[in-house]
């Protein structure tokens, strides 16, 4: 297991080495800015809806370059303990045909649906030429990478929505949770040295390695030895919380991809080592990714919602950062009773800022957690010049709210030749 240990040791050296770097790895610091853009997409969203960003952009970049790099030493050491060498694998094609789907349906922008198709074309028609067992250990190990991820980090970028269901016209208020971690990440790949190449400086790795057996055709190279290089990669997260609260959404939703990942990585380790089974990883790549999918979404829109209005206050659905309220330590499921003794109807339709008043000042707040009546003092204050003051809690909306945004499984190209299909029928 030495030798193991100092590859592994190789990679936890390597990779923040990488990052001190940036024009070695312009690649990772690309898809660093792609992460950023999406989450100034965020910030901007909940800006129109709230007047203010719940989510602060730099903050959640950070932390996603923290995550990330965690992410990616998990995916690269579990890579090299399996010996997965990713020459002659087929990744090239991944992204392209991810890229490709997306644009049908965003759901399908996931290395899961795009290697399945890739390995069924494989399998099938003998094109494009991949080594399953690779490409799907490397689905595999991302995914449970992704699992941590979610586990730990699914619930810090939450916005909270009305949402209309295109398929079922149904309107449920929740989270819409959403995630996006770079990865840098250094992978095996075998190489050969030459005839005249010396072997100083190589690890000579134990008789049982690699667990995922390389193809042939890579395996009979002469002086062919496995190297680290250094690639990048971007994992997605994005869910809605309706039926439970987003932390433990994030915890069914881990748990589920990392026994979906557990099982496929088996799969690739059997593939590898009997050629019969390869349809196995093939298969359940794509199928059981659609499986977890389905199940983290059942009863989203049909089951009751986590967070219900109460019928004596004001219920808090969330709490705008920096404002009175968060500092006073409301928070999600609060029910408000008061506010300086004046009803929560008096403190909510349009004349609020009248009973206020227009200055800075302290409030205190009577309200209910868990059964118990609580009392608080918060201060009431703008979150912005020329704004009037506001406690910034954001109420559970009622039943007949006008929906925010709508769920729909149509991508770009899916939507383009609909628009073509109804300008068709009216020509």
């Amino acid at each position: 297991m030495q030798q193991i240990y100092m590859l592994l040791g190789t990679i936890l050296r390597g990779l923040p080495g990488l990052l001190l770097r940036p024009w070695d790895f312009p690649l990772f610091w690309v898809l660093v800015g792609l992460v950023a853009l999406q989450y100034r997409r965020v910030a901007e969203s909940e800006r129109r809806l709230y007047g203010v960003a719940k989510n602060d952009a730099l903050h959640q970049v950070v932390i996603a370059l923290l995550f990330g790099l965690g992410g990616g030493i998990l995916t690269s050491m579990l890579m090299a303990a399996l010996g997965a060498s990713l020459s002659g694998a087929g990744v090239t094609y991944l992204l392209p045909l991810a890229l490709l789907l997306m644009a049908v349906n965003p759901r399908l922008m996931c290395f899961s649906y795009a290697s399945g198709l890739i390995s069924f074309s494989y399998l099938l028609f003998g094109w494009p030429k991949v080594y399953v067992p690779s490409i799907m250990a490397l689905v595999a190990v991302l995914h449970l990478a992704e699992s941590v991820l979610i586990y730990f980090r699914g619930s810090g970028c939450t916005t909270p929505v009305t949402v209309r269901n295109a398929s079922t016209e149904t309107v449920r208020t929740g989270f819409l949770m959403q995630g996006f971690w770079p990865l840098p990440l250094l992978l095996l790949f075998v190489v050969s040295l030459g005839p005249d190449a010396g072997r100083e400086g190589l690890i000579e790795m134990p008789s049982w390695w690699p667990l995922i057996v390389p193809p042939a055709e890579i395996a009979a190279q002469e002086n062919a030895v496995f190297t680290l290089f250094p690639v990048a990669a971007v994992l997605g997260y994005s869910d809605l919380a309706a039926r439970f609260r987003p932390a433990h959404k994030a915890r069914r939703s881990s748990i589920m991809l990392l026994g979906y990942s557990v099982i496929l990585l088996a799969l690739a380790v059997l593939a590898s080592r009997e050629p019969r089974l390869v349809w196995l990883p093939a298969i359940w790549g794509p199928v059981g990714h659609e499986y977890v999918v389905k199940l983290g979404a059942r009863g989203e829109f049909r089951a009751e919602a986590a967070i219900v209005a109460a019928s004596d206050g004001l219920t808090v659905f969330d709490v705008l950062p920096r404002s009175g309220a968060a500092k006073a330590g409301l928070r999600t499921g609060d029910v408000i009773l008061s506010v300086d003794s004046l009803p929560v109807a008096d403190i909510l339709g349009p004349g609020a800022a009248f009973v206020w008043g227009a200055e800075e000042r302290q409030a205190k707040i009577v309200y209910r957690r868990d059964g118990r009546e609580c009392v608080v003092y918060a201060r009431i204050k703008p979150l912005g010049q020329g704004q009037p003051p506001v406690l910034g809690v954001i109420p559970v909306p009622p039943a007949d709210a006008v929906p925010q945004m709508e769920v729909h499984n149509r991508g770009y190209l899916a939507t383009l030749l609909a628009r073509l299909r109804d300008r068709r029928r009216q020509g």
